[in-house]
């Protein structure tokens, strides 16, 4: 793997890698340490054919829909539409009549309580009350989060937060969700944490990460590149460019109406 690079060099690898679509990450060659859990697998457990289920950041809908064959019928919401745009484009004819795509906030679901039989996040921002207000007796919610340690010692040289964490959102931490939830009426029946290691296996998987994420926020190839420089020397393997994925897990079951 090139260390040293220059800023045109770095320049022309991000111009090759285009642009994401929808939340597609496939182009990325990556590796990590095994993990205890698999999200679409954890989801599939508490899906029934019978099941209607809201996807909240659905995306492009590269993970709801791959989904449908376990459940009735959907819902997927997301606040930018050219999200919904590239999930209507993802989502095949025979699916049309069973998932439906919609730009919608989080913040204030557009459906009457109690429609949903599992409610379904991953890696996007969680409103607990219209959650519980949206999920029917006896239901579920499931969510995946990006762990504050996440990437940290790329956060580090980045400077993403204080304390070179990853810069989330403090509300969305799952320890600070769950008392919401159980401030609610719901009861939490699974928490979990994983930090392994990962690796971008070339510079152009890492660029493309970078650009799209982005990491940090002004992220800028001209701006950084010294930063971007410096990561790729430092943390050079084998295996590529090394750091962290921490992911954090909720599952929430609404108790039944006495």
């Amino acid at each position: 793997m090139t260390s040293d690079m220059t800023l045109e060099a770095l320049k022309c690898l991000a111009a090759s890698v285009g642009e994401r679509k929808g939340w597609d990450f496939s182009r990325v060659r990556d590796d990590r340490d095994p993990v205890p859990w698999d999200y679409a697998n954890v989801v599939r457990r508490y899906l029934q054919s019978s099941h209607r289920v809201l996807d909240i950041g659905t995306g492009g809908g590269e993970r709801f829909l791959a989904l449908a064959p376990y459940l009735s019928t959907g819902v997927g919401i997301d606040a930018d539409p050219a999200m919904i745009r590239v999930a209507r484009e993802n989502r095949t004819p025979s699916l049309a009549d069973k998932i439906t795509l919609e730009v919608m906030r989080a913040e204030v679901l557009q459906f009457p309580a109690a429609t949903f039989d599992v409610v379904l996040n991953r890696h996007a921002p969680i409103q607990v009350k219209e959650i519980a207000r949206v999920l029917r007796p006896d239901g579920y919610f499931i969510t995946q989060q990006v762990g504050a340690r996440n990437t940290r010692n790329i956060c580090s040289i980045f400077g993403c937060g204080p304390g070179g964490e990853y810069e989330g959102d403090p509300s969305q931490d799952t320890a600070r969700l769950a008392a919401a939830f159980r401030q609610n009426g719901c009861t939490v029946i699974g928490r979990a944490e994983y930090n392994v290691r990962y690796w971008f296996q070339d510079v152009e998987s890492f660029l493309f990460w970078l650009q799209v994420i982005p990491l940090p926020k002004d992220f800028d190839v001209e701006t950084h590149w010294r930063q971007v420089n410096r990561i790729i020397t430092a943390y050079r393997t084998p295996k590529g460019i090394e750091t962290n994925e921490h992911r954090e897990l909720l599952i929430v079951h609404k108790r039944r109406t006495p």
